[in-house]
Order: C-alpha cells, then sequence, then structure tokens
C-alpha cells in the first residue's frame, strides 16, 4: 500500500470576532506562536453566519468565536458547528465570563472559554489544550 498523497489545503484557524482590534490582535498572537509552521492559514470574520460559513468552506480544526456577535452570537455558531463537526477544538472568547455563558459553551462543545482582555499566556494555555486534545503540534519550540 503507499502512502497516501500530502494534501495542499492548509491547516485553518478561524477567528471569528465583530471587534477589529481584538480578531486582529488574536489572529496576529497565533500567527506568532505558530511562526514556521507550513500549511496554516488563518481566517478572520466579522459575524457569525460570516464564521459559519468560513467553517464550511475551510472546515477548521480551530476555531476562536466571539460570544457576542451581530447575525449570530457565538453559541449559536457553536451549536451548529457541532451538527456538522464534533472534531474542531472550539474557544468561545468573550468580555462577559457569567457562570451560566460558560456552563452553556462547554455544554455544546467547546473546548476552552477566553475571557478579554486575556494575555499571550492565556492564548498559549488555549494552543497547548488544543494540542493535547488533537494530538497535534502547533506552537514553535520556543513558545511552548
Amino acid at each position: 500500500m503507499e502512502p497516501s498523497a500530502p494534501t495542499d489545503r492548509p491547516f485553518t484557524i478561524l477567528v471569528a470576532d465583530d471587534a477589529g482590534e481584538s480578531r486582529q490582535l488574536l489572529a496576529r498572537l497565533l500567527q506568532r506562536f505558530t511562526r514556521g509552521r507550513m500549511f496554516l492559514s488563518i481566517v478572520e470574520v466579522r459575524d457569525g453566519a460570516q464564521a459559519l460559513s468560513a467553517f464550511r468552506a475551510y472546515s477548521p480544526r480551530l476555531v476562536f468565536l466571539d460570544l457576542d456577535m451581530p447575525e449570530m452570537d457565538g453559541l449559536s455558531v457553536l451549536r451548529e458547528i457541532r451538527t456538522l463537526d464534533d472534531r474542531a477544538f472550539i474557544v468561545i472568547v468573550s468580555g462577559v465570563s457569567s457562570a451560566k455563558n460558560v456552563n452553556e459553551a462547554l455544554a455544546l462543545g467547546a473546548g476552552a472559554f477566553v475571557v478579554k482582555p486575556y494575555s499571550a499566556r492565556r492564548i498559549i494555555g488555549v494552543v497547548q489544550k488544543y494540542e493535547k486534545h488533537c494530538g497535534q503540534a502547533l506552537l514553535t519550540h520556543d513558545e511552548e
């Protein structure tokens, strides 16, 4: 049996947040922590409907969803993603961390809940949790 050909499709991280500054900051942090990783793509979107469309188009393995977005909130997007894919590692990001929101996100299958403002160390921790969950290394050695 011959080994399968490598895929041309990049490993995709989806970042969905209606606040442009927050979205861009998170994307920059992820790029910095994963620099040098081949076939990595970070897709940024502004609302829940775009997040769902991007999920369908790119099949990201790691997804960051803002809780409060126009069109569809993060929990609604999470709910829809889970009907499509139960393996993607989904992180809910929010400026408010009520016990109700955290519990609902985790019950719906979120892998983590991150409260804004977050530190770079917190994002590294979430990516490390993804790595343990999925058995796939993303972080560059000097960031671990």
